[in-house]
């Protein structure tokens, strides 16, 4: 029932918005979606790069 009320206010919204205006709220929802997705990947890439590089210089350290 939750699931059929929400799909029902959704299609009642998208019945009373232009087309154009329907556009923009998607094109606005997948930019900012593409924006954290990249933001998290690249903090991902940046940590790994920290644990490759932590652990040769800690190797390096150890070394007589």
């Amino acid at each position: 029932m939750q699931r059929f009320l929400s799909v029902l206010i959704f299609l009642f919204s998208m019945a009373l918005m232009s087309s154009c205006q329907v556009v923009d709220i998607v094109f606005h929802a997948g930019a900012w979606s593409g924006v954290i997705v990249i933001i998290l990947i690249s903090i991902v890439i940046i940590w790994i790069l920290a644990k490759i590089l932590g652990k040769r210089r800690k190797q390096d350290w150890t070394k007589p």
